[in-house]
């Protein structure tokens, strides 16, 4: 079950017999940035970040506690991560059962990661950013990517930690500077909030079902879910939402909408230029298919209308057209997809009949794509006699291929 109400953390501060003076931040400060409200610490951020639905409320900080080794002994003796978390855990006598999870923080460096059930940070992790990227582990969630083909280091996958508008790609994003906490945000897209249970139904925009509709839409700033109305849209499997370089999201360089999509457990987000990775989009900007592709095979376009950053909304137009088989006769129907080119396939009868870039072909389909709406019903026959010059030569061609 996705996590609701209080997640009670155990920070666990831990010095070394070599360095055992050294207390990178008091306890007073450790307690605004993990447990105390109102100071733009991370009880702040998950309760932003999760739209209310989990709080760090019952959080606990403990004094710093000398550990009983060097640095250099306790790190040769615990190679991994998690044997390091249960190093402090241990030392401070905690039960594991008692606390959501522990963040282990050491006045000299230790190497710094999350692991399944903690966090180890060293003196330069304790910000924002990076203990809200390895705290949403502890909670379920996994990294973020983009479309592209980057790597972050050798053993990441192609466009992980690449998502700069997803707290799940720290340390790759678009943070701020705090006064007091340094690198803090960026908010938690809409995919990994819906993952995670937490976005609203009521506040999720989705078009008719089984129905072509073309819908403008307001949605309100990630950021100020104070303000009536849908925080996000989602149509075609895409997950649409608007975000205001503002509170959390300071760092975002413009307000832009974002499109999200839901790879497995994993949120991607959707290029708007994938060779310069540009994924804000603006006014003006659509994503979808064509006016042919829609046509033959239906789908969802979505259209950035305008902004109102005053008052914290963007408009869309989701354009959402179910498929409707073009018929002659009772056993041949004709739909397909062409792409920019001119290159892509038609379906006759069941025929895969393939279209070369460029190719004359194109006129045809995009004749058959034209028949208005009426002739276009499933079942009934193509009346017009543009349509039926069209379906014959069409016929034609998957006859041949048929043929071949």
């Amino acid at each position: 079950m996705p996590p609701t109400g209080p997640q009670r953390l155990a920070i666990l501060p831990c010095q070394f017999t070599d360095t055992p003076n050294v207390e990178p931040h008091d306890r007073q400060h450790l307690e605004d940035l993990f447990v105390n409200r109102g100071t733009g610490g991370l009880n702040d951020y998950w309760i932003a970040a999760s739209l209310g639905a989990i709080n760090l409320d019952g959080s606990e900080v403990f004094d710093w506690r000398v550990i009983n080794e060097t640095q250099a002994a306790y790190v040769a003796a615990r190679p991994t991560r998690w044997d390091k978390i249960r190093g402090a855990i241990d030392a401070f006598g905690l039960a594991a059962s008692d606390y959501a999870g522990f963040v282990a923080i050491f006045n000299t460096s230790v190497g710094d990661s999350g692991a399944s059930g903690g966090v180890l940070a060293g003196p330069t992790d304790v910000n924002v950013t990076f203990l809200a990227h390895e705290t949403g582990h502890l909670l379920g969630l996994n990294h973020s990517f983009d479309q592209s083909d980057r790597k972050d280091a050798t053993w990441s996958a192609p466009g992980e930690y690449f998502d700069t508008y997803d707290i799940m790609s720290a340390m790759n994003v678009s943070n701020f500077s705090d006064p007091r906490f340094d690198q803090s945000g960026p908010l938690l897209c809409t995919a990994n909030q819906d993952l995670m249970g937490w976005l609203p139904a009521a506040r999720v925009w989705t078009p008719p079902s089984h129905q072509s509709s073309v819908t403008d839409i307001d949605l309100v700033s990630l950021g100020h879910p104070e303000v009536p109305g849908y925080l996000a849209a989602r149509a075609g499997g895409y997950y649409i939402e608007f975000r205001t370089n503002d509170g959390w999201d300071a760092g975002l360089s413009e307000p832009c909408v974002l499109v999200h999509q839901l790879v497995g457990p994993n949120a991607v987000v959707i290029a708007r230029d994938k060779t310069r990775f540009v994924n804000e989009w603006q006014p003006g900007q659509t994503l979808g298919p064509s006016d042919l592709e829609m046509a033959l095979t239906g789908g969802t376009r979505l259209t950035i209308v305008s902004f109102d950053v005053a008052n914290r909304t963007a408009r869309i137009r989701v354009q959402n057209q179910v498929a409707k088989p073009i018929v002659a006769g009772p056993a041949i129907d004709v739909f397909g997809s062409v792409g920019v080119d001119g290159g892509g396939f038609v379906i006759v009868g069941g025929t895969v009949v393939k279209i070369p870039p460029r190719s004359p072909v194109l006129e045809m389909v995009t004749r058959l794509a034209m028949v208005s709406l009426a002739e276009q019903t499933s079942g009934a026959e193509v009346q017009g006699p543009t349509a039926k010059a069209a379906l014959r030569e069409v016929e034609q061609l998957a006859k041949q291929t048929r043929q071949r």
